[in-house]
């Protein structure tokens, strides 16, 4: 019987979420009955697969302890290369956990489908969309979800900026990496724009002080189904970042300090589901993307931004909305292996008849 292959890690920021992503999942699908594959992508772009009993402080050393290489071959899937002969890993679905990077704007994605195996997640084209800041605004905007006024930065193009202070991100990365607060001259911001994250571009946005974070989480499999919505609780930094979210206890982004579900009033709740709604039917995601907004504490809300694959999945929003955490992995992996199939790209159809006809390569560029 083919594998469930949990896939974490890859060449991110967020590598070592990614990695704490992969190794609840492996191990709630493991301890549930499930045959699970893990797949670890390493900082240096190996790919290695490891017992799903394997604990985090194993990816602290240089090659985990118990793992085997193993290739990604297109087409083909994952291959263990052994002394007589290769031996293909069984996989035929993939639960992708690789946040950030290549892992969530679908390019991991595109390369896996590829390989003829299904991935969860949304489809690369919209994990593409999602994962560009810009784009994701001026869609939001199409569809009638308000949006905070947005500019790229970059050397070379005027631009009408919105009024400082600002808040500088990556134009690709996700909200918590690259971020700064209070910023006020555009130098910085190109600073910012010349290492990590930012170098595939900077964007700036008015930094909305006394606003409140809200997050929701919405999955279309087995049905169109809503989380509950959480409020993060910030420490004393201007923006809900990296260490709030992961570093503040062992359970990761469970344990960050959050009211949930949010005391909001009941209308300020229905505005942000039917934002949700109606970004995951424009950007036609699928997997359980969590949408971030932000509430100016009255009636005023804008999107933040899109993750399509969350950090641990959203797992306690789905947790608090009556979905156990195995649930969740079991249906997500149902909906990828439930997907369209690949376009026959592989069929060998060419004939060789233009290469016969062609003449000379000289030729054609006289």
């Amino acid at each position: 019987m083919a594998m469930i292959g949990v896939l974490f890690g890859g060449p991110s920021p967020e590598h070592d979420i990614s990695i704490l992503t992969g190794l609840q999942a492996a191990r709630a699908l493991h301890d549930d009955g499930a045959e699970v594959c893990c797949l670890y992508w390493t900082k240096t772009g190996e790919w290695r697969r490891v017992p799903p009993s394997t604990e985090a402080a194993a990816f602290l050393e240089p090659v985990v302890d118990g793992s085997v290489g193993v290739e990604l071959t297109v087409p083909g899937g994952f291959v263990e290369r052994r002394r007589m002969r290769s031996a293909p890993v069984d996989v035929d679905v993939v639960l992708n956990c690789c946040h950030g990077g290549p892992g969530e704007d679908g390019s991991l994605s595109a390369l896996v489908m590829l390989a003829g195996m299904k991935v969860t997640g949304p489809r690369p084209q919209a994990a593409a969309l999602a994962m560009d800041k810009l784009a994701t605004a001026a869609v939001a905007r199409i569809v009638g979800v308000p949006t905070i006024e947005t500019a790229p930065v970059a050397d070379g193009i005027e631009v009408i900026l919105p009024a400082t202070p600002w808040v500088a991100k990556p134009r690709f990365g996700g909200s918590s990496i690259g971020v700064e607060a209070g910023i006020d001259d555009l130098e910085t911001v190109r600073a910012l724009g010349r290492s990590g994250v930012g170098r595939a571009g900077m964007l700036v946005q008015p930094y909305l002080e006394g606003w409140t974070d809200l997050n929701v989480s919405v999955r279309t499999y087995p049905a169109v189904q809503v989380s509950a919505i959480e409020r993060p609780i910030r420490s004393d930094t201007a923006i809900y970042g990296y260490r709030d979210k992961y570093l503040t206890g062992g359970a990761g982004m469970d344990a960050a300090p959050r009211e949930l579900p949010a005391d909001i009033p009941e209308k300020v709740r229905d505005t942000v589901v039917g934002y949700a709604l109606a970004l995951v039917a424009a950007f036609d995601l699928t997997g359980a993307p969590r949408i971030d907004f932000l509430w100016n504490g009255e009636s005023e809300i804008v999107l933040c931004e899109v993750n399509s694959i969350p950090g641990a999945w959203g797992n306690h929003l789905w947790q608090a909305s009556g979905v156990p955490r195995v649930v969740l992995y079991r249906d997500l992996v149902a909906e990828a292996r439930a997907a369209r199939p690949l376009l026959p790209q592989w069929a060998a159809t060419s004939d060789g008849q233009a290469l016969r006809m062609s003449g000379s390569i000289a030729a054609k560029l006289a």
